[in-house]
């Protein structure tokens, strides 16, 4: 089977590795795999998702100026023509599109002939995007459609958003990356932890983040628990630590209990993981899959997250976290429970790893949508005969 992986952007974010990996375990299940990404600007000096998606062993990229987050009318023609080229030299079987102007540019290069079969992968826990070009894509342009829960799928054939075929298949991700049995080496110091009760954020530093409930929780905690510690992971524009975290720390005279990890890749952010004792999650990001909770899991760490969007999907109350109030006191009061019972942390340590390693492995996950692909595939084979 041939396969090309649409995804309209350029930077390495979430969604980008998320759709990396599922590729490259589609590979090692034998499809021949082609991600086509977009190209980063000349004075761009981070990592793109072309070089970090070869960086993780995909060979297959193809990089296209027009697969830009955001429609642009005045290049929408010229990436329609440049991608039928690609799709006529390829001739897939299937090109799944990952987001709006990738579902777009494909709808238009593809239409619904008999050439590839379309899917989409829609990541919103709650619904399918509602604007018109959205609503217009998935209506004219889709033939298969996957979501990451069951609600959006009843929501969506209440709402006569998409009629066609649809399918529930979880998000994976590397679980031999985070496993906490893999040996590292040369990570970030994160200074002697040993002697804390470490409570990790990973997050981008950001006011919507809610970063402000868990600088509450230490300045609540502080007297009862003086060993407890915050190790922030992320990093965010330039002035916002110090607006975000800095500043507010001091006032409430818990900057000292604060370590700063900055942002981290590959091994640095096992690494981080494995100095935590607990994951506070206080406010999903721009992933709502909530990709840092089920990492977070895989590296047997318990999570502590508000009770919306999808984490009540991942995380079973008292099991392998909690989900507490959306607010300082609610986030200390369960905090408070891990640190006041060690079995209690160790049991919820145990079966976050064991519920990850069941629920998010790559190879599952990809068997679950080449599967997806056969059905559609049969399907249409039936309509046309």
């Amino acid at each position: 089977m041939k396969i090309i992986h649409l995804l309209s952007n350029w930077k390495w974010t979430e969604r980008s590795e998320l759709v990396t990996d599922l590729a490259l375990a589609q590979s090692k299940l034998g499809a021949a795999v082609w991600l086509i990404c977009g190209q980063p600007p000349p004075e761009n000096a981070m990592p793109d998702v072309s070089i970090c998606a070869r960086e993780k062993g995909l060979d297959k990229i193809i990089v296209l100026p027009e697969m830009g987050k955001h429609l642009n009318a005045f290049s929408i023609f010229r990436g329609v023509k440049r991608l039928r080229g690609v799709i006529a030299d390829i001739e897939p079987d299937i090109v799944h599109c990952h987001m709006r102007n990738a579902h777009l540019l494909a709808g238009l290069a593809c239409g619904r002939s008999a050439g590839p079969l379309l899917v989409r992968s829609a990541y919103n826990p709650d619904h399918l995007a509602r604007d018109l070009r959205s609503r217009w894509c998935y209506r004219r342009f889709t033939h298969g459609l996957i979501v990451v829960r069951e609600k959006v799928r009843q929501s969506a054939l209440s709402g006569s958003s998409f009629s066609g075929d649809m399918a529930v298949i979880h998000p994976g991700i590397d679980l031999e990356r985070f496993s906490p049995e893999r040996e590292l080496t040369r990570t970030a110091d994160f200074g002697p932890l040993q002697d804390y009760f470490v409570a990790g954020v990973v997050s981008r530093i950001r006011k919507t983040r809610r970063l402000d409930i868990a600088l509450h929780v230490l300045y609540r905690l502080q007297e009862q628990y003086p060993h407890l510690r915050l190790l922030l992971v992320g990093h965010g524009r330039p002035g916002a630590y110090e607006t975000v975290i800095e500043k507010p720390a001091a006032e409430l005279g818990v900057r000292d209990k604060i370590i700063r990890a900055g942002y981290c890749r590959g091994d640095d952010l096992v690494a981080a993981f494995r100095r935590m004792d607990v994951l506070l999650y206080p406010m999903p990001g721009s992933d709502k899959t909530c990709r840092t909770v089920r990492e977070a899991m895989a590296a047997g760490v318990p999570v502590i997250a508000p009770d919306m969007d999808f984490l009540p999907e991942l995380i079973r109350e008292g099991q392998n976290g909690y989900l507490a109030d959306q607010s300082p006191e609610g986030f200390a009061s369960a905090l408070k429970k891990l640190m006041d019972a060690s079995d209690t942390r160790q049991a919820l340590s145990g079966e976050a790893l064991s519920s990850a390693r069941q629920r998010f492995g790559w190879p599952a996950q990809a068997e679950k949508t080449l599967q997806f692909y056969a059905r559609l595939a049969r399907g249409r084979r039936v309509n046309t005969a």
